[in-house]
């Protein structure tokens, strides 16, 4: 591994023979550089990063994924974390593109954006959230290129004995990407007893403030018990700081009805108002991007609207006038995904639905990926029981859908769709679920990554329908058993089939 230490160098203010990142910034080869990302497969990136013992960077994001592209308009374009891609070697890789969703069963991903570290050993450093502070990346990225250790490593080390941890350590577990990973812990381990212990053993009260908002997530899971004095006094430190509550606002902007349910009932008012209040007047701090700004208002809107009430004309036109301003702001059609999703879920948290039917139509003529937006105009209909409307915009994203994951993706919640709005167009369904299974050219994809999930989902779904109906299983079930019968004995696929249809394991060759 000795060349990486010069690589570390780079990254560490100490390491006096090289220069820092910021040094890096300031001589920066080209004005409007941007990341090279690496050309060829992921098999030969690996065998690169071997032979030049460089870590990998690795991103998995979607065209039309609304937090991919706010990833690319914000963290992407920074000049200093383009800088530090250099010191790896960064690979895009497109859920669409061939294997992608074997890839993504491999490194365990379940979603858009996945942005994780790897050693040359090909070993997991760490795994970034796709949400937190812009002003953070980088140094969650200097973190795991400084340590080159693994981290199912430093969660072992947490589990057994928290106080034998770094500050670094706590740091890159504090800014782990715990939502994206279902692995990242023991099968066995305990979340909520690990996330309280770090909370109470962090060196910094950032890193504490994150832990803690962690632990009450799990909390929720676990039991959904009531806090206690203690915790709630803590909850209410966190809301009382702006920094703390800026270190968490991914969990603060969008878990208020969840923990706030939880809070003791002689608490729950004040500590209601201190959180909408704080986050909404934080709304505007620096280091948040747009999208995340107006998230500023999810807190305030669930208060506000969580008996039916219809929010004061004053606050309708406030919200107008604010996504109106942004809007303006935000001319790049990419950028927009990220940015015009957050305003129609705005207008939607406010029941302001007419004004988010409009913004979505009019984003159809400017967007990169309208088949997105035309998905939400779907589930706008038919949340309003307007079915006849809602099928016509779901089969419309389906058609106009593009990539073949993409475009499986899609076509399986228009037939969903079918399913819940019109069971009894039963020729249309069968025929909609059959067709799906000829998007891929090759056809063991539909057993892998999010694929599978969602023709999992649908196999389920459609075997429920045909019980209710009296229906033979048909063409449908038959296509998937015979793919099965082709799959590997032992392989990915040929384990997912097993878990598939309602007879159970298939046999595999």
């Amino acid at each position: 591994m000795k060349k990486l230490i010069p690589i570390i160098c780079l990254l560490l203010a100490g390491c006096s023979e090289a220069p820092t990142t910021s040094q890096l910034s300031a001589k920066k080869e080209t004005k409007d550089a941007s990341i090279v990302w690496y050309d060829g497969t992921i098999e030969s990136a690996f065998a690169r990063a071997a032979e030049e013992e460089k870590p990998i960077f690795l991103y998995w994001g979607a065209v039309w994924c609304p937090p991919c592209q706010e990833i690319k308009s914000t963290v992407f374009k920074s000049q200093e974390f383009i800088n530090l891609t250099r010191l790896f070697i960064p690979v895009y890789l497109d859920g669409d593109t061939e294997r992608a969703q074997s890839w993504g069963d491999k490194f365990g991903v379940m979603g858009y954006p996945t942005m994780i570290v790897f050693n040359p050993e090909r070993e997991e450093l760490t795994r970034l959230p796709g949400n937190i502070d812009i002003s953070r990346y980088n140094a969650v990225l200097d973190l795991s290129l400084n340590q080159m250790r693994p981290i199912s490593d430093i969660v072992q080390m947490a589990i057994d004995d928290t106080t034998t941890l770094t500050d670094a350590d706590f740091r890159q577990l504090a800014y782990y990407s715990w939502f994206q990973d279902v692995s990242a812990l023991p099968e066995n381990a305990d979340r909520q007893a690990l996330f309280a212990s770090l909370a109470e053993h962090s060196p910094e009260d950032e890193l504490s403030s994150r832990f803690f908002m962690l632990y009450l997530l799990a909390k929720l899971d676990v039991d959904g018990s009531v806090l206690t004095g203690s915790e709630t006094d803590q909850l209410q430190t966190i809301l009382s700081s702006d920094e703390l509550t800026l270190a968490a606002w991914d969990t603060l902007a969008y878990w208020t009805e969840e923990v706030l349910a939880v809070v003791p009932e002689s608490r729950r008012d004040g500590l209601a108002e201190q959180w909408w209040q704080q986050t909404f007047d934080l709304r505007f701090a620096e280091n948040l991007s747009k999208a995340e700004k107006l998230s500023g208002w999810f807190p305030r809107l669930y208060l506000l609207t969580r008996h039916g009430e219809v929010l004061p004309d004053e606050i309708q036109n406030q919200i107008r006038a604010e996504i109106e301003a942004v809007d303006r702001a935000t001319p790049d059609s990419f950028e927009r995904q990220s940015v015009v999703n957050q305003m129609a879920h705005v207008y939607r948290q406010a029941g302001m639905i007419a004004d988010a039917k409009m913004l979505l139509i009019e984003e159809l003529e400017k967007s990169a990926s309208p088949y997105y937006f035309m998905r939400s105009l779907g589930g706008i209909a038919e949340r309003e029981a307007q079915f006849g409307e809602a099928l016509t915009w779901r089969r419309k994203a389906y058609d106009t859908a593009e990539g073949q994951a993409t475009r499986f993706e899609w076509g399986t919640d228009y037939v969903r769709a079918l399913i819940r709005m019109s069971p009894q167009d039963e020729d249309h369904i069968n025929q909609q679920a059959i067709a799906l299974l000829g998007e891929f050219d090759d056809q063991s994809q539909l057993l892998a990554g999010r694929n599978f999930r969602r023709l999992q989902r649908l196999s389920a779904e459609l075997t429920d329908w045909r019980e209710s109906r009296l229906l033979e299983a048909g063409e449908f079930n038959a296509t998937i058993q015979a793919l099965c019968s082709e799959q590997p004995a032992g392989s990915a696929e040929a384990q997912n089939c097993s878990n598939l249809l309602p007879n159970g394991a298939v046999a595999a060759s």
